[in-house]
């Protein structure tokens, strides 16, 4: 973008540069810290997978149907985490013919660090805009994706 005296400006031409930039920020943040506690192997297409799976765990047709992929896909990244120690596969008890995924020990552990991580995070940007200010921010955002989501 060119401002009058032909000089580049810094100012993006639209929104989403700006929710792009302070999302990968927050990400790049959140994922160094992880990192920091010893999870220094967990990526953001882990995530993808890990932040499905709760308690109770999930089937890997319920993985692939979450994330709209196929079953085939699930599994090589579910592969990838129990060969790193995150998650384990069993039999389902409701459905033997189905595979149920959960988190392991150090997949919970993983969990409660970045729980923890974030908690740390919100309560940091918090005080850089005040409690009133991310309150604001967490409305605008949340205006914009309905807005968006109607169009």
């Amino acid at each position: 973008m060119l401002t009058s005296g032909g000089v580049m400006s810094e100012v993006p031409d639209h929104i989403g540069v700006d929710l792009w930039r302070s999302f990968r920020a927050f990400e790049a943040r959140m994922y160094d810290r992880l990192a920091q506690a010893g999870f220094d192997d967990v990526t953001v297409a882990d995530s993808e997978v890990l932040v499905q799976i709760g308690p109770q765990g999930k089937t890997m047709v319920a993985l692939a149907q979450g994330r709209g992929v196929s079953k085939q896909a699930v599994q090589g990244q579910v592969a990838s985490l129990v060969r790193r120690g995150y998650l384990e596969v069993a039999p389902d008890a409701q459905d033997r013919r189905a595979r149920r995924v959960t988190h392991s020990a150090r997949g919970r552990e993983m969990v409660a660090a970045l729980a923890s991580i974030k908690s740390d995070m919100q309560a940091e940007l918090t005080q850089t805009v005040g409690a009133q200010g991310l309150q604001q921010l967490r409305e605008a955002l949340a205006q914009l994706r309905d807005a968006l989501r109607q169009t």
